[in-house]
């Protein structure tokens, strides 16, 4: 596998790591303010169970994503040409995510995007 390849790989896989930390500190946050709310008149109002709906909603979108990436990752690695697809959309996705996600993006674009990662995926290049 090429350098760069190996790269927006890596990057993939970070950024899975991050959606899914992300959307356990999110579902953690919410979950246990609406524990510590509890009963009573602050548990009827409306805002709380909004935010606590809008904030597991983030949880599970930023946890399916990562495991997405995760997917694409291992795609890239087994040179699956859906995965390269995948991985050019989602690095898209991370560039106005500033600044980690920019960098993660613009490494898995060029990773996926040179003529060391058409070799990979055309079957070309070394397995290792």
């Amino acid at each position: 596998m090429a350098d760069r390849v190996r790269m927006a790989r890596f990057c993939l896989f970070v950024s899975g790591v991050l959606k899914l930390a992300t959307a356990g500190l999110f579902a953690f946050i919410f979950l246990s303010g609406s524990v510590l709310i509890g009963g009573g008149e602050r548990a009827g109002l409306l805002g709380n169970v909004l935010l606590g709906g809008l904030g597991v909603m983030i949880a599970v979108v930023a946890a399916t994503v990562g495991l997405i990436e995760f997917a694409a990752a291992v795609g890239v690695g087994r040179r699956s040409r859906w995965a390269r697809v995948l991985g050019l959309v989602l690095g898209a996705l991370l560039l106005p995510l500033f600044p980690v996600g920019t960098v993660l993006g613009l490494f898995t674009l060029t990773g996926l995007l040179g003529a060391d990662a058409r070799a990979w995926f055309s079957g070309e290049a070394g397995r290792f």
